[in-house]
């Protein structure tokens, strides 16, 4: 999805948990009682309504594409990459959600959520793709509903989802049977070498020996009944940290992936911009909640995985906007030199 974790975000949590502390006798109450979390400073409470507004665009986000994918009986506009590395972010995501062990039980099950998305999405791409001809057949409909999905909330950009000539679709079709994959190969290289930069970051950061010290120090020092005590071992925060790096590495991968494959086709046909704007707002909001909740270097160290993931992720939804322009602009030259 995008980073979901790092400093704890909104989310309610079940009454059959004891109240937390705050060390401030300024914090919010109700924001104590109901998210366990601190918020005593104007800042705080900015960082803590974006931290909402981010997990209900996230709810949200993909909604829209599962709808298009629906309707149109057909996947073809998604990149097979961009899905499974979207997947295998939010798998890893999830896996740091449990070991950074800072985040409310519903915390985990919004990731839990965010994971079953993904795999409908791909079992959607599956299921329909399999069925390539079917599909086909069908592209004279698919293109009225694709024009109906996304065109009335983006005027600028609402002819990028008309298809282009024959050749364009057959292009997509010719991607599907793997008879053009080199123009993906990239991609598989960017993410096993960002995999092996994160577990390298990863397996330093385990062998900082200073750092556990630290971290043991520190947790000795917090209550055990503070909003902000964490009883997971520092080895598995740093673990659960490393394992966000690798996350934004398949987040990074699979937009590269989706980019390609739409500067391939030279169209954004079949893809639900409304996804990738939500996408971008969640991540925008994020990014921005963390901002506002950053009070120290250390806590920017242990956001940065996930502040990577957030704003790379924004630059790279952003491209894909602004392809579908860029891609529409040049169909409408291209009518306008035929009509003379």
């Amino acid at each position: 999805m995008g980073a979901l974790f790092t400093s704890r975000r909104p989310q309610p949590v079940s009454s059959a948990m004891p109240p937390c502390t705050c060390p401030s006798a300024d914090a919010l109450d109700w924001i104590r009682l109901t998210f366990r979390e601190c918020v005593s400073t104007d800042a705080q409470l900015v960082g803590f309504y974006l931290g909402l507004l981010t997990i209900a665009a996230w709810m949200c986000a993909q909604i829209p594409q599962l709808i298009m994918n629906a309707r149109t009986s057909s996947a073809r506009g998604l990149s097979p990459w961009f899905l499974t590395q979207w997947l295998a972010g939010d798998a890893f995501n999830l896996i740091g959600c449990i070991a950074t062990g800072d985040q409310a039980p519903t915390q985990t099950y919004t990731a839990v959520y965010f994971v079953l998305s993904d795999v409908a999405l791909l079992t959607q791409y599956v299921f329909y793709e399999s069925h390539g001809d079917v599909s086909s057949r069908r592209s004279d409909n698919d293109d009225e509903v694709l024009d109906d999905e996304d065109g009335s909330m983006y005027e600028a950009l609402r002819d990028s989802d008309e298809d282009g000539d024959d050749d364009d679709v057959e292009t997509t079709y010719d991607v599907r049977r793997g008879s053009t994959r080199a123009p993906l190969s990239p991609v598989g290289g960017f993410v096993l070498t960002g995999a092996a930069v994160a577990s390298t970051v990863l397996a330093s950061m385990m062998r900082s020996n200073s750092d556990v010290a630290t971290s043991r120090v520190l947790m000795d020092t917090i209550p055990s009944d503070a909003c902000d005590y964490n009883s997971n071992p520092a080895w598995m925060q740093h673990f659960g940290r490393g394992v966000g790096y690798l996350a934004a590495v398949f987040y990074l991968g699979g937009r590269v992936a989706q980019i390609a494959k739409n500067a391939q086709r030279k169209n954004v046909k079949g893809l639900s911009l409304t996804m990738f704007a939500l996408a971008i707002t969640a991540n925008v909001s994020y990014g921005a909640s963390v901002l506002f909740g950053i009070s120290s270097r250390g806590d920017i160290m242990r956001a940065l995985p996930w502040l990577v993931g957030s704003f790379g992720t924004v630059a790279l939804d952003t491209t894909i906007l602004v392809q579908s322009v860029v891609f529409n602009e040049r169909r409408r030259i291209a009518t306008s030199a035929d009509a003379l």
